[in-house]
């Protein structure tokens, strides 16, 4: 039964109280306190069942101010992972540069690196083929003293290191007369002597440096010391060559008074001046094949 109904039951009593009787006054009476019995019972379900929705509306409530709570936690918890994620990824991006520009400085320093050994592998290329120069020059040296032992016993020739250079010198008064570049007899036997010892030596290059003193001269032939110093280292040559020394591995040249070994200043610093070096050259091959050492 309604409310509705409930309420016309309560009023059918007083709309009926005058013309029923008494039997059916109390049926009515009957009826109005079972009606009344229903509607307390239904009110009381009424109110169980308004408590039992508001003890369910507390819970989902209560579950959802947990599930909100739980889910703003978690965002949180999300969101400092992702500052963290975004920390780590910004410090990775750093990392990875910094470690792509010390990639970089090594593979620079690595090619310095290898450049420098290239460098000091040709210098050690350079050194070495310097080296076994001087250990064949000193050889020479020592085997052309050898050699030539009687010829500087004898003083004929003298036989000496100078910068660098063996220098086989040997005085004028054995090879040519005053004024003249025409090689003597003496001089002739001396220079055979050396042109065989030379023309052994294929693979060195001599040249042949006239030297004069410092008193002037002036002829048709030798206008000046010039020409002297000159015309005396190419008729040495020339003997030279017919000794045996290849025409490709000697050559002449004239100094004049211009590279002294001694002062001019009296007749045996004058002697000492007039001279016939025979300079045995640097290996042409080292010098162009390698570069001396800084």
């Amino acid at each position: 039964m309604t409310v509705r109904a409930l309420r016309l039951a309560l009023m059918l009593p007083l709309v009926l109280s005058g013309c029923v009787k008494k039997s059916t006054h109390e049926v009515a009476l009957a009826r109005l306190a079972d009606a009344r019995r229903e509607g307390e019972t239904l009110q009381m379900r009424l109110e169980e069942r308004e408590a039992a929705l508001t003890r369910e509306l507390d819970g989902v409530r209560a579950e959802r101010e947990r599930t909100e709570t739980e889910l703003r936690g978690r965002i949180e918890t999300l969101e400092r992972d992702q500052r963290t994620l975004e920390s780590l990824r910004s410090q990775s991006v750093d990392r990875f540069n910094q470690a792509r520009a010390e990639i970089g400085r090594l593979e620079t320093l690595l090619n310095r690196r290898g450049s420098e050994f290239q460098a000091l592998q040709e210098r050690l290329e350079t050194l070495s083929a310097i080296e076994r120069e001087i250990r064949d020059r000193n050889r020479i040296y020592e085997e052309t003293l050898g050699r030539f032992q009687s010829l500087i016993d004898g003083g004929r020739v003298s036989v000496n290191i100078v910068r660098g250079r063996m220098v086989i010198q040997l005085p004028q008064d054995i090879l040519f007369s005053s004024g003249s570049a025409t090689v003597g007899a003496e001089g002739r036997a001396t220079l055979a002597e050396i042109g065989g010892v030379l023309s052994e030596l294929t693979d060195r290059a001599f040249q042949v440096e006239g030297h004069t003193d410092n008193v002037p001269i002036s002829t048709d032939r030798f206008p000046s010391n010039w020409e002297l110093s000159s015309a005396r280292a190419l008729s040495v040559v020339r003997v030279l060559i017919q000794a045996g020394v290849a025409p490709a591995n000697v050559s002449g040249a004239g100094f004049g008074e211009f590279q002294p070994v001694a002062s001019n200043d009296d007749a045996e610093s004058r002697r000492r001046n007039r001279r016939i070096e025979i300079v045995m050259l640097p290996n042409l091959d080292v010098i162009a094949t390698t570069q001396l050492p800084g």
